[in-house]
């Protein structure tokens, strides 16, 4: 269960929905080569720069940067998870019982750590500190390959060796399986900031989009671009595959038109592809909008069954889009209602919250918006 350290003050804090959206900007990317135990780093324009590397590391396959400022390989030939830091210096590693073969990875909006675990066919979640938590699986999944997240905290696992995608829903209930456009051995998920779905067919060569309901809308292939694996995708909108037979990493632009074939570096089986996140720009127009973040006092207040909570998301730039939550919590930190988690843009907008299950008390309401977290108290009166 979800839990949250209460404060009596109104503040905005920082705050990040790693899973919510893709990054606003990104810098250098890492791809994990599996035949060499390595991983290679990349500029944002695709120039090879260096290769890191630590005592132990066999197989290395997943990686995701974290907000933490770490960064998280799977080696799955030794049943670990390895923790690198900003400067690519070795931390530390950790396993559980519970992990066999793990492939690929991702963040949840929670701040946790979901693992792929090829041999036993179910994802293992962990803390960022390395601690078990849990596992789950669900439908045809036979061969866990990655995990991946929509706008909506919805889960993709690619399910290898038949040839499908398992959807869960932010519980990790099972939902639904899909494929299609030839799909084969899927290897990666990855989503455009429309919630197109990208996933690579190691065996059928192939790149196949899908929406988020598993309707098949592209089928895109490439002559440098035999067996797909790891797909990630830029601030621009730009994506970039690894194609493990052939060593090389292909970017196309975000029309999904050819771009480039990128071959230095020395890759031996590129697996994962990940992207450097980088702080916004904040510009003077930006500093000025913050505060126009607004969390307005719930109404009626105290309140029995139902009130009324509205909120406003700033116009700061042009086609802007946030990603925001809106969470009730007890005062013990414990969740108890999520009320908005979606992607919004530019408005105000106002959600009900009903409490008919619930005790008498004083409650907390959260919204998270970007880099912002705001925070209210509300009184529930039976």
């Amino acid at each position: 269960m979800r839990k949250f350290t209460i404060t009596f003050t109104f503040a905005i804090v920082v705050f990040a929905a790693y899973a919510i959206l893709p990054p606003e900007r990104t810098g250098n990317f890492l791809v994990t080569s599996f035949g060499s135990d390595s991983i290679a780093v990349y500029d944002s324009l695709g120039n090879y720069i260096r290769t890191f590397t630590a005592p132990g590391l066999d197989g290395p396959r997943g990686i995701v940067f974290t907000l933490n400022d770490k960064i998280y390989i799977a080696s799955q030939n030794t049943d670990e998870v390895f923790v690198f830091d900003s400067d690519e210096q070795f931390i530390t590693k950790f396993t559980s019982t519970e992990l066999d073969a793990p492939t690929g990875m991702a963040i949840s909006n929670q701040g946790e750590l979901y693992v792929a675990s090829f041999d036993n066919d179910q994802v293992v979640v962990f803390d960022l500190d390395g601690n078990f938590l849990r596992t789950f699986t669900g439908g045809s999944l036979n061969g866990t390959n990655c995990v991946a997240l929509d706008s909506h905290g919805a889960i993709y696992v690619s399910s290898a060796l038949s040839s499908k995608i398992i959807k869960f829903d932010a519980n990790e209930n099972f939902l639904f399986e899909f494929t299609g456009g030839g799909l084969s051995s899927p290897m990666s998920i990855a989503r455009n900031t429309n919630d197109v779905l990208y996933i690579s067919g190691g065996g059928s060569s192939n790149i196949v989009k899908f929406d988020t309901l598993g309707n098949m809308l592209d089928v895109i292939t490439h002559s440098d671009l035999p067996a797909p694996q790891g797909i990630a995708f830029d601030d621009r909108g730009h994506f970039f595959s690894s194609s493990f037979s052939q060593h090389k990493i292909v970017e196309f632009d975000e029309n999904d038109n050819y771009v480039q074939t990128i071959s230095a570096g020395n890759l031996q089986v590129p697996r994962s592809i990940a992207f450097e996140q980088l702080d916004p720009v904040t510009s003077v127009e930006d500093e000025i909008t913050v505060a126009e973040f607004k969390l307005d006092q719930n109404y009626p207040n105290p309140f029995n069954p139902t009130t009324k909570i509205k909120f406003t998301i700033p116009n700061v730039v042009s086609s802007f889009k946030l990603g925001a939550t809106l969470i009730v919590y007890d005062v013990l930190g414990n969740e108890v209602a999520t009320l908005v988690n979606e992607v919004k843009v530019p408005g105000s907008y106002e959600v009900n919250f009903s409490s008919e299950d619930l005790p008498s008390g004083i409650y907390f309401y959260q919204l998270h918006t970007g880099n912002f977290t705001l925070t209210k108290k509300m009184i529930l009166l039976k």
